[in-house]
């Protein structure tokens, strides 16, 4: 993918810059990006970029931010599909997940292994926290709706359940997946997966 200069309008430099840069990660596999080439690709000086991120650890956070955002807005297109609090809802939500593994592996990829700075973990922990969340809250709504009692915690099944289509998610994108089992697929894999998981609460 190539990075196009852009234009800007007047107040939006910060936006800009921000797109700018996520270009620039995504077509290089690396946040190991610089705001010269930011500025430069964004028809302005650096001097410029300075007045919005004070350095590139703050203009790697806004990217990594972003890229999270963008993560959320998967997740909650796919569960305004479906009734909430459901199987139904766990499916459409795991599915998201695989699909923007898919469709932004290098964002996907950088999202979880780029370890940064405690600075931009910081700036970008809500933006991180707020995927959880949409999985924390199905949870609780579906277990509110149980009559047996729970052996795990709301907490505790939702971490199991992200691990699972996290590593699912990895796997593929590492081409990984049909290692051993050549007929798998991830989709129904993790299907399996889910039900056994919230089955088993």
């Amino acid at each position: 993918m190539s990075v196009s200069t852009r234009t800007y309008h007047h107040g939006d430099l910060r936006n800009c810059a921000i797109a700018v840069a996520a270009q620039l990660v995504e077509s290089s596999g690396s946040y190991d990006i610089t705001i010269t080439q930011v500025a430069k690709l964004s028809g302005v000086s650096a001097a410029a970029l300075y007045r919005h991120f004070k350095d590139k650890k703050a203009l790697v956070s806004a990217v990594a931010e972003r890229v999270h955002m963008t993560f959320t807005h998967y997740l909650l297109a796919a569960e305004a599909e479906v009734e909430r609090g459901t199987l139904a809802h766990f499916e459409a939500l795991g599915r998201a997940y695989l699909r923007f593994a898919d469709e932004k592996r290098t964002f996907f990829r950088l999202m979880w292994e780029y370890r940064g700075s405690a600075e931009i973990k910081q700036g970008t922990a809500p933006a991180m926290a707020a995927g959880f969340q949409i999985l924390l809250d199905a949870v609780e709504l579906y277990m509110t709706r149980q009559s047996s009692p729970q052996p795990h915690s709301p907490m505790r099944t939702a971490t199991l359940l992200w691990s699972t289509v996290h590593g699912i998610a990895t796997l593929r994108h590492n081409h990984l997946l049909d290692t051993f089992d050549e007929n798998v697929k991830a989709e129904e894999l993790l299907e399996t997966a889910t039900h056994a998981i919230l089955e088993a609460n």
